[in-house]
C-alpha cells in the first residue's frame, strides 16, 4: 500500500510573526469567540467530527472550573487558560487509549486559542502561505488546517504528532502527503522537498535523478499507479464520493463524481445547542440532492457516537463508545429524531434521487423496525399531500461482523449494501483503529477480511442487489483493484482530486 509522494516549496510556520494585539478580552468573551470559531471550522472542514469534539470540549464544565480555579490562586486569565490546558491534555495522555490521548492535543489547542483571544492577539500566521506549499512546523493543531488555504497545501511536515493525529486525518481527506515525528532542522524557507509518505522521509532540494525515480507516483499529486487506474476504470465500477456537507457535494460532482455514496448526515447535527429542526434537515438535503444536478445522493441516517460525538444529544459517556449506543440502536432509541429526520429525507427525495442508509446494523430486526417507521412516515406524507419519492431505494452499511454473516438475510430486507471497511476491519480484527499500537492489524487485505467481503458480494449478488463500498479503504490502489476483482458494483472515496484520478477528468 502506497502513501502518497508529491514535491513542493517549504512555507516554515513562524508563529512569532503573528503580530497585532488588539483589545484584552474577557474569559467569557473569549469562550464566545472560540464556539463562534469553532462552529465554523465544523461548517467548512473536510473532517468535521473532529472539530465536534473542541466544541464538546469547550461547554464541558471541567475546563472553565479548572480555568477559574487557577485564576483563584493569583493567576491571570492567560496564565489560568494556558495551565489548564496542560493540566487537562496531561490527564488525557495519562489513558490507556489512542483516541482520548489525541484529545490531548485537542485540549492544548483549544487553550492556545484561547489564550490569544484573551490577550487580543490579532493576524494570521498563514496569511501569506504560497502556492505548492509543503507546510513545515514543529506542530500543527487542527485549528491551523482550518486557518490555511488547504487548496494551496501539498503536505505537512511536523516534527511532532503521530501518523494517528487529527491533522493526518484532515490531511488524509483532503489528498495532502503528511509526514510527522521528523527532525526539520536542516529544513530552510523556499527549499524544495521531496516528500515520501509511506517511509516518514522528506528528501531536501532533490536533486533530478531523484525526482525522476519518484516521478511516476507524484504526478499531478496522483497516488494510483497507471495499472491500478487502468484496472479500476475498466472494471466498469461507479466512482462515488464521501460527503459531509453541501459544499463537499458540489467539489464531488464538479470533479466528475458519478454521485454522492455516502452523506454523512451527523455533520448537520454538529456545532448546534440543541437538535436541527426537520424543516432545517430538509433544506440541507435538498440542497445536497439539487446540487447532484440529477446523480444519486445516499443519505446515511444519524451515526452519533463512537469516534463522532455530538453534545447537543446529550449522550451519556460510555466506557467502550465503538461497541455502544450509535448508528440504528440510537435512531430506534430515539424515534423523535429518527422520525424527524426520516421525514426531512423524503420530503427531500421528491428534488433528486436520494438513497436512504441504516449504519451500523447487527440484526435483521432493526432493518424490518426501521423500515416500518419509514412507512409510517410515508403514509404520513401522503395523507398530507407532500411529494415524495415513493420508490426511494433503502440500503444499510455493512460494518459489523453480524451484518456479515446474515448477510444473505439482510439482503432480502434491503436494496442495496454499502460496506464500511473503517468499523468493520476494526471489528472483525478485535483492534481500535484509533489504537497505532494494533494498526498493523486493519490490514483490509487481510484474509479474514477478504472472506467477509466476498462473503457479503455473494449474498448481494443471490438476492440481485448493488453492493459498494465507502470506507478509507477504496482510496488505496491496491485494495481497491482488489475490491474491483471481488465484484463490488461501486467505490466511495473521500477526495474529489481521487475522483479525478479514477475518473481520468482533467
Amino acid at each position: 500500500m502506497e502513501g502518497r509522494v508529491t514535491i513542493g516549496t517549504a512555507w516554515i510556520l513562524d508563529r512569532g510573526k503573528v503580530a497585532g494585539k488588539g483589545r484584552e478580552r474577557t474569559l467569557d468573551e473569549a469562550i464566545t469567540i472560540e464556539k463562534q470559531r469553532v462552529k465554523a471550522a465544523i461548517e467548512n472542514s473536510p473532517v468535521p467530527g473532529l472539530f465536534s469534539a473542541h466544541l464538546e470540549m469547550l461547554e464541558d464544565p471541567l475546563l472553565l472550573d479548572t480555568i477559574n480555579r487557577n485564576i483563584d490562586e493569583g493567576m491571570t486569565p492567560a496564565s489560568a487558560v494556558k495551565a489548564a490546558g496542560e493540566e487537562i491534555a496531561g490527564m488525557f495522555s495519562g489513558i490507556d487509549d489512542e483516541y482520548l490521548k489525541a484529545r490531548a492535543d485537542d485540549a492544548r489547542d483549544i487553550c492556545r486559542c484561547l489564550e490569544n483571544s484573551l490577550l487580543g492577539i490579532t493576524g494570521e500566521p498563514f496569511e501569506d502561505i504560497t502556492e505548492e506549499a509543503v507546510v513545515v512546523a514543529e506542530e500543527l493543531f487542527p485549528s491551523d488546517t482550518a486557518r490555511m488555504d488547504l487548496d494551496k497545501v501539498k503536505a505537512f511536515v511536523t516534527a511532532k504528532g503521530s501518523p494517528t493525529s487529527h491533522v493526518r486525518v484532515i490531511a488524509r481527506s483532503r489528498g495532502i502527503a503528511a509526514v510527522s515525528g521528523t527532525d526539520i532542522s536542516g529544513i530552510h524557507q523556499g527549499d524544495r522537498l521531496l516528500v515520501l509518505e509511506d517511509e516518514a522521509k522528506v528528501i531536501v532540494n532533490p536533486d533530478g535523478e531523484t525526482i525522476k525515480t519518484f516521478l511516476p507516483r507524484m504526478a499531478d499529486g496522483n497516488i494510483f499507479p497507471e495499472e491500478a487506474r487502468r484496472r479500476v476504470r475498466e472494471s466498469g465500477v461507479k466512482i462515488y464520493c464521501n460527503a459531509g456537507s453541501v459544499k463537499d457535494v458540489k467539489a464531488a460532482i464538479k470533479s466528475g463524481a458519478d454521485g454522492i455514496g455516502l452523506f454523512r448526515t451527523e455533520f448537520v447535527f454538529m456545532g448546534k445547542e440543541i437538535p436541527p429542526t426537520g424543516e432545517e434537515q430538509y433544506r440541507i438535503y435538498r440542497e445536497a440532492v439539487e446540487a447532484c444536478e440529477g446523480k444519486p445522493l445516499t443519505i446515511r441516517t444519524l451515526d452519533a457516537g463512537g469516534d463522532k460525538p455530538v453534545p447537543c444529544l446529550g449522550l451519556a459517556r460510555e466506557d467502550n463508545p465503538f461497541l455502544g449506543m450509535r448508528g440504528i440502536r440510537l435512531s430506534l432509541a430515539r424515534k423523535d429524531l429518527f422520525k424527524d429526520q426520516i421525514r426531512a429525507i423524503l420530503r427531500a427525495s421528491a428534488h433528486g434521487e436520494i438513497r436512504l442508509m441504516f449504519p451500523m446494523v447487527a440484526r435483521v430486526a432493526e432493518i424490518i423496525e426501521a423500515k416500518a417507521i419509514v412507512s409510517e412516515i410515508t403514509a404520513s406524507l401522503e395523507a398530507e399531500g407532500i411529494p415524495f419519492d415513493m420508490n426511494m431505494k433503502i440500503g444499510i452499511m455493512i460494518e459489523t461482523p453480524a451484518a456479515v454473516l446474515t448477510a444473505d438475510l439482510m439482503a432480502s430486507e434491503t436494496d442495496f449494501f454499502s460496506v464500511g471497511t473503517n468499523d468493520l476491519s476494526q471489528y472483525i480484527m478485535a483492534a481500535g483503529r484509533d489504537n497505532s499500537s494494533v494498526s498493523y492489524l486493519l490490514n483490509p487485505l487481510d484474509d479474514a477480511m477478504v472472506r467477509a467481503l466476498r462473503m457479503v458480494v455473494e449474498a448481494a449478488r443471490g438476492k440481485g442487489i448493488p453492493v459498494g463500498v465507502c470506507g478509507e479503504a477504496a482510496a488505496d490502489p491496491e485494495v481497491a483493484t482488489v475490491l474491483c476483482d471481488l465484484g463490488f458494483d461501486s467505490l466511495s472515496v473521500g477526495s474529489p482530486s481521487l475522483i479525478k484520478e479514477l475518473k481520468g477528468n482533467d
